[in-house]
């Protein structure tokens, strides 16, 4: 089975389960079916492995899985065992989730930037697929978009390893051409043609505001070739931590997937985006070529302050930037 959808898995913010259901809703509607719970922000599936939830979150947690099986969504868990040099504590969370009703788990090694050992993190991946054989599990190099690739000669000497040794049966996330591509496509993976498509997992950027934090970039998915995605076997979606603007981002991939043409501006509406930004919306789209005029920023001021939405105090930084001229 194809997994479509979301994963959480950004910086600087965290959400809570309120607002996790809410995007499961919104993902059951439009047939979209997973969702990876891998927030940069718990430092339990990151740097603190060894450290116990406590008893109140793990009952949430467990509501929220069982909320999300209702409304036939899958989630998995994305654990980084980045300063765990034993796989003892990696096992024992994987058998906390597991009691929870986690069958999936993501082993995520991105975002190193010391310390990185190939052959070591593939030693961790193989140990725990053995010990745990009826759960799947799916991996995260620690070089994992084309533009890594040739960081520095470390980085380098790591792709390679990977490219030679990594089990071409397994799956593993990739990003594309960048770490937030603006395009995504059969050709956002040419470096990995030693490996087969379908085991090609795409982890797609392009909503998250955490890495490029004055701009937003929000579209009816421009930068997705929609044969791509229906080529992927996995293809999520990273969101933002914002909830008004995951539940429009999870709106828009879901009706770009269904095929859906011309509704763009319906969408937006329908969660509460002012009509007069409509013919401003090119502004957070990356590829567009049309600039912002004096008379746009003006209107935009306008609208900053005679807009009342939830929406438009998410935006509000990016809006001020756009009047500003700042996001760049």
């Amino acid at each position: 089975m194809k997994k479509i959808g979301v994963v959480e898995g950004y910086y600087g913010k965290s959400s809570n389960f309120d607002d996790r259901k809410k995007i499961i809703e919104s993902l059951n509607r439009y047939d979209l079916n997973s969702y990876l719970y891998a927030p940069k922000e718990d430092p339990f599936l990151r740097s603190h492995i060894d450290i116990e939830y406590t008893k109140e979150w793990l009952t949430a947690f467990r509501d929220f899985v069982d909320f999300s099986k209702d409304h036939s969504v899958n989630v998995g868990v994305g654990l980084a065992p980045v300063k765990t040099a034993d796989t003892a504590d990696l096992k024992e969370k994987i058998k906390v989730f597991e009691e929870q009703g986690i069958g999936s788990f993501s082993i995520l090694f991105d975002d190193i930037e010391e310390g990185f050992c190939f052959e070591k993190q593939l030693e961790i991946f193989n140990d725990v697929k053995t010990s745990f054989a009826e759960i799947s599990f799916d991996f995260c190099p620690t070089v994992y978009s084309t533009e890594l690739i040739n960081k520095d000669r470390k980085h380098n000497d790591y792709f390679n390893d990977f490219v030679s040794h990594f089990p071409k049966s397994s799956n593993f996330f990739w990003t594309g051409d960048k770490v937030i591509s603006l395009e995504m496509n059969k050709d956002s993976q040419s470096s990995l043609s030693d490996f087969n498509n379908e085991n090609i997992f795409i982890w797609d950027n392009y909503f998250t505001t955490d890495s490029c934090p004055k701009n937003i970039n929000l579209s009816f998915c421009d930068h997705l070739s929609f044969e791509f995605l229906d080529s992927k076997k996995c293809y999520l979606i990273n969101l933002t931590g914002m909830p008004r603007t995951d539940k429009l981002i999870v709106e828009l991939f879901g009706s770009f997937k269904q095929g859906e043409k011309d509704c763009f501006e319906k969408i937006l509406l329908r969660h509460g985006v002012d009509e007069r930004f409509l013919d401003l919306m090119h502004a957070l789209n990356p590829n567009s070529k049309n600039k912002l005029h004096d008379n746009d920023k003006h209107k935009i001021h306008e609208i900053m302050f005679s807009w009342f939405h939830p929406l438009k105090n998410e935006w509000y930084p990016y809006l001020h930037n756009l009047k500003k001229g700042e996001n760049l």
